[in-house]
């Protein structure tokens, strides 16, 4: 896989980003695929990932790194969900004055928390974007939140954001929180994180309260409104996901206005097959870019390769 690295700039900050092609096998009719990481992730993990498996398909991709993250500025490691949600708004922009000079269309794809975050950036860039892609999201914090803690769980959760309100509010310095106390895994997405994420070079973050305020208030499903209605959606999630529970996907699927599409990967989680050459990874990859090949590639009659 061919790379260029550009610098796109957000709110002040330079964003590390890279443009994605196999020599050789790239379409000038293909559309642009922008594949926006999850929580924590860099551009290497799975927008790479994505990329690896899209460009072999003839797609022209692109991958980038949040502000705070990898080689782009920014505070290192910081999360706020707001300010990634302007950084994907910004890279659609920069990214689409390549898609109409090469007359391209442009697909916006986001994985795990990113697939609620470009829900909330489209609003922001809606006449830029020719689809969207929701890989693994959730799509309402809170609902998620009580799903995974359980309602005696999301109460003692919220006496503790209250507790550590009053003490700042008092005065006291801010301190640092475990991201996964606020952002709960279940066992096996932990495992995947500890036994693979934390072992990639520059992987990990800090977060503070206001992270958890950012979090709480993510609730993309509720601003879903008849803007969406002109822009096809892939709703892709693992049939047993069990930290974004599949509810989510169907919920959003119910909601969406526009044209829209659900796939569930059969015995899938949210993470552990996230790998190049598993064959549920390749399978899921698959579905993703035979629905963009249908959806939006604009050579006409040309067919995705199986």
């Amino acid at each position: 896989m061919q790379s260029e690295s550009v610098s796109i700039v957000s709110d002040g900050f330079k964003l590390d980003g890279s443009y994605y092609w196999e020599e050789g096998v790239v379409d000038d009719g293909a559309p642009i695929v922008i594949v926006c990481s999850g929580f924590t992730g860099l551009k290497h993990i799975h927008p790479e990932r994505f990329s690896r498996f899209l460009t072999k398909k003839g797609f022209l991709c692109f991958g980038f790194d949040y502000r705070g993250f990898g080689d782009s500025e920014g505070p290192r490691g910081k999360v706020l969900l707001e300010e990634q949600v302007r950084d994907i708004a910004n890279v659609v922009s920069y990214v689409r004055a390549r898609a109409d000079k090469e007359g391209r269309k442009l697909a916006l794809a986001g994985w795990g928390m990113a697939g609620g975050l470009v829900l909330d950036a489209y609003r922001q860039v809606e006449d830029l974007v020719d689809a969207l892609v929701s890989m693994n999201g959730f799509f309402d914090a809170v609902r998620v939140q009580k799903a995974l803690r359980g309602e005696l769980g999301w109460k003692q959760f919220r006496q503790f954001l209250n507790q550590e309100r009053l003490r700042l509010a008092q005065g006291g310095e801010a301190r640092e929180i475990d991201p996964f106390d606020i952002y709960p895994l279940d066992p096996i997405s932990k495992g995947y994180v500890d036994e693979v994420l934390w072992k990639t070079p520059g992987y990990g973050l800090t977060s503070e309260l206001d992270f958890a305020d950012s979090l709480i208030a993510f609730r993309p499903e509720s601003h879903i409104d008849q803007r969406f209605a002109k822009t096809p959606l892939l709703i892709a999630h693992g049939g047993e996901n069990d930290l974004h529970p599949v509810t989510e996907a169907h919920s959003l699927y119910a909601t969406y206005p526009g044209p829209k599409s659900l796939f569930l990967l059969p015995e899938g989680g949210h993470t552990e097959w996230m790998l190049d050459e598993d064959p549920k990874f390749q399978a899921f990859a698959g579905h993703v870019a035979g629905w963009l090949q249908e959806t939006v590639w604009t050579a006409g009659g040309r067919q995705v390769a199986a």
